[in-house]
């Protein structure tokens, strides 16, 4: 029941993350292409408030839960690992870097410092 229960929670983790990564990929107004018109905002955005609310759901309802909880691999397996995508932020990551190798690296690190700065708020706001 948990292999089902995180594979229907991925399937509609995923498919919300791309249709929501869909509406991004607009053509550039101007037709040029710099590194920070390849940066994969809606991702990014999607992978902090991913972080930060399952990180919330795992210190409040579901702290609780034995790990294999079928409500908990539903939602945090399933769902938010679905969801979240720090595996497709490198496909986006090699289309910046043949365009600015700096652009890249800014990039990269500010995506895994976000990350921890969602899980870091997520955790700030039950307090200690």
């Amino acid at each position: 029941m948990a292999l089902s229960s995180a594979a229907i929670g991925g399937f509609v983790g995923t498919m919300v993350r791309d249709l929501l990564t869909g509406l991004e990929h607009l053509p550039s107004p101007t037709g040029s292409v710099s590194w920070s018109h390849e940066i994969p905002w809606a991702l990014l955005a999607i992978n902090f408030v991913g972080v930060f609310l399952a990180t919330r759901l795992l210190r409040g309802p579901l702290r609780h839960r034995d790990s294999n909880d079928r409500t908990r691999v539903l939602i945090i397996t399933g769902f938010f690992g679905g969801l979240t995508s720090y595996s497709g932020l490198f496909v986006d990551f090699a289309a910046i870097w043949h365009v600015s190798p700096h652009g890249c690296l800014f990039v990269a690190v500010g995506a895994i410092l976000s990350g921890v700065v969602a899980g870091w708020l997520g955790l700030a706001s039950f307090g200690t």
